[in-house]
């Protein structure tokens, strides 16, 4: 009869845990950069600051 080859596949499960790893290990440094940048005091200052002028454009429009 025929004779065959068959390719043995080899198991791509490990692969698969790195992947997901290094996501991990990728969204908690972005995580931890964004919560550095909102406890610092620049960006409390800055959201006060956009806050009170939109406060003052609302007020403007009130006035007329």
């Amino acid at each position: 009869m025929f004779n065959q080859i068959v390719a043995v596949t080899r198991s791509e499960r490990g692969m698969t845990t790195a992947e997901y790893a290094l996501g991990t290990i990728a969204v908690v440094c972005i995580v931890g950069v964004v919560i550095s940048f909102v406890t610092g005091g620049a960006f409390s200052g800055e959201v006060a600051d956009t806050v009170s002028q939109i406060i003052d454009w609302i007020q403007s429009f009130i006035k007329r």
